[in-house]
């Protein structure tokens, strides 16, 4: 039987386009010959360094071409790449390499101090930067044949962004992922004719395997160091991009610049997930954007893309994820783990599915208590409508109990965005002698000088939307909310500010 594997799937659009440029990176352009030859040569590099099949490779680099690269000598020799986030202190780093046991870690100059930090023991080999990085490419043999990976061999271990808690390792393997290429890209409509621009950081799944889905069907992809909005908007003009990735925070950036459809005639498609989008930032993106098609997609690191909400529904279904896709299946349970199979009755989400994760790393007591035999759950909760859309409600840790009943931040956060003097909130609950959790709310202004008036005008609007019990006990006004490098609001250190 023919093998399902990144090893593959990677390896035939690689001759197929030999000749196509695969990706741009500032001033580097590889074509797809030269992107497999290299991951050859660094695969290579990496064996003699002395790891073995389904050895751990830790990468703490910034977007760049060499990334993707790494990726596909993984790939290639049947290794375990582990993404590490480049703003770790020495400390995380250490702990996350320990938990992942990574003989290899490849890293960059930049980086230098935290890993030197980590106090690795002498057996870690460490690739400090291109130059090293070269000299195993230097030294590869055009004669080497790669090792055939298995469907059941991880591809990589994709550690969660962390926002509830300590980060686990999302075992992944290299069936999972090549199904994920062809699911996203039949869902996405990712085509050999297309540009991809990515933006970002490549630890983070989405942004990584929107790009490598991209260069399975034979498009190319530009990538751009980290996010920044006014790069994003030239890059999209000047390279003919066709379609991007964004999250919500990324979206809302890019609105506050001059880019507009006339500026980038060749975009067609902006897909956002990750974290939730507002009904105004997306109105504000199709106001903008005409004729752009704008997917909104639910997913998480252990489950790739699970619901996307399609162009055609973007205006009938609002603070919905859409409907599942390909293979994907979701269903809604109670607190005893049972089925509900009522309507618009929240529940806990739970999903089946080939490109669900293999399990957490090290950690079977937490496998087992996110797994139902091939069912699995994550965390959030939501509720299905009568058509079968999916509703995401919250995250169950994020859940405010306060005097006895349960409050869902994301619907508070949406009455609040409708005031157009807040760029950015979110509502948590504190700890209350009296209520148990008093909800709270974290505002950032458009014009901090307008505090007093904005501050009025929201709670009017809660007033007027909101019953009595969800209307925020405070209101709390920061400069910046504390985020993650994939744009997700970090809660937890809303806690600990208040």
């Amino acid at each position: 039987m023919v093998p399902v594997t990144v090893q593959r799937a990677l390896g035939l659009a690689a001759q197929r386009h030999a000749h196509r440029v695969a990706v741009r990176h500032g001033d580097t352009t590889l074509t797809f010959a030269e992107l497999d030859h290299r991951a050859a040569a660094v695969a290579q590099g990496l064996i003699r360094a002395g790891v073995t099949r389904g050895d751990r490779v830790a990468v703490m680099l910034p977007n760049c071409a060499d990334y993707i690269v790494i990726a596909m000598a993984c790939a290639k020799a049947a290794l375990c790449m582990v993404p590490v986030n480049y703003r770790f202190t020495g400390a995380e780093l250490r702990r996350q390499v320990d938990d992942c046991g990574a003989k290899v870690l490849i890293s960059d100059q930049g980086f230098r101090q935290q890993v030197a930090d980590a106090e690795f023991p002498e057996t870690m080999r460490i690739v400090h930067d291109r130059v090293a990085l070269e000299r195993m490419v230097a030294q590869a043999s055009a004669d080497w044949q790669a090792p055939q990976a298995r469907e059941d061999d991880l591809f990589y271990l994709g550690y969660t962004s962390g926002t509830t808690g300590k980060p686990k390792g999302a075992m992944i393997t290299q069936r999972n992922r090549a199904l994920a290429y062809h699911y996203w890209a039949l869902e996405f409509g990712i085509g050999s004719q297309d540009v991809g621009l990515h933006c970002g950081p490549f630890h983070h799944t989405a942004p990584f395997t929107f790009t490598l889905t991209q260069l399975f069907m034979g498009g190319q992809v530009v990538v751009l160091d980290s996010f920044d909005a006014e790069a994003a908007s030239v890059a999209i003009a000047r390279h003919g991009v066709t379609w991007s990735f964004m999250v919500p925070f990324m979206l809302e950036r890019v609105l506050e610049t001059t880019l507009d459809r006339d500026s980038a005639p060749t975009l067609r498609m902006l897909i956002s997930g990750a974290s939730p989008l507002s009904t105004r930032t997306k109105t504000r993106v199709l106001d903008r954007f005409p004729g752009v098609s704008l997917h909104d997609f639910y997913g998480a690191t252990e489950a790739g893309v699970v619901t996307n909400l399609r162009p055609e529904d973007q205006l009938t279904k609002t603070r919905c994820v859409g409907v599942p896709i390909a293979e994907i299946e979701v269903q809604i349970r109670d607190e005893q783990g049972h089925t509900i199979t009522e309507h618009d009755v929240i529940g806990d989400i739970w999903l089946r599915g080939p490109t669900l994760f293999a399990g957490y790393f090290n950690d079977p007591v937490k496998s087992a208590e996110v797994s139902d035999g091939p069912w699995c759950t994550l965390g959030d909760v939501g509720h299905l409508d009568q058509d079968g859309y999916l509703y995401l409600v919250d995250r169950r840790k994020d859940v405010i109990k306060s005097g006895g009943v349960n409050i869902y931040p994301i619907e508070i956060e949406e009455v609040i965005l409708r005031e157009q003097g807040v760029r950015e909130c979110a509502v948590t609950g504190l700890p209350d002698e009296r209520w148990g959790e008093a909800t709270t709310a974290f505002l950032v202004l458009q014009d901090a000088a307008n505090q007093e008036l904005v501050h009025r005008h929201v709670q009017e609007l809660c007033q007027s939307s909101l019953a009595d019990y969800k209307r925020p006990k405070a209101f709390r006004f920061l400069s910046a909310l504390p985020r993650n490098a994939n744009g997700k609001v970090l809660k937890r250190e809303l806690r600990q500010i208040a």
